[in-house]
């Protein structure tokens, strides 16, 4: 067997940094989906005909980025930032009784195991400005 190689129109899942809505965005799948808005920060992104979780979408994440990520120890130095690590933090900053209702933390878990699977990273970063 060969190497696989990638051809023209493959769909490659990666993290964007929507600047104009303030969005981070990840989908794992060429696939159509359907958007289910879970709180004011995160929304599940499913996969339209099992409704099992395919990707998530984190609003407000330049603020967060620029108050809470970027000068952590763990971002100063990195090229690239886990996906992984920036749900551990909101997580962290929104605090256990945010997370009191089991739907609104099984959908940041999710949302966690995709970004740890997939191992996402962003490397296209919020400007300060």
């Amino acid at each position: 067997m060969g190497m696989l190689t990638a051809t023209f129109g493959e769909y490659t899942p990666r993290a964007l940094y929507y600047e104009d809505a303030d969005a981070l965005e990840y989908v794992r799948v060429d696939a159509p989906v359907v958007y289910r808005r879970i709180d004011e920060f995160l929304t599940l992104i499913l996969d339209l005909e099992t409704r099992e979780p395919v990707g998530f979408k984190i609003k407000g994440f330049r603020n967060f980025y620029l108050r809470t990520i970027k000068s952590s120890p763990r971002t100063i130095e990195a090229p690239f930032l886990r996906l992984v690590t920036v749900l551990e933090d909101l997580m962290t900053e929104l605090g256990e009784g945010f997370f009191s209702e089991a739907p609104r933390r099984d959908a940041y878990q999710a949302a966690a195991e995709i970004a740890t699977q997939d191992q996402v990273i962003l490397s296209d970063f919020p400007k300060a400005a």
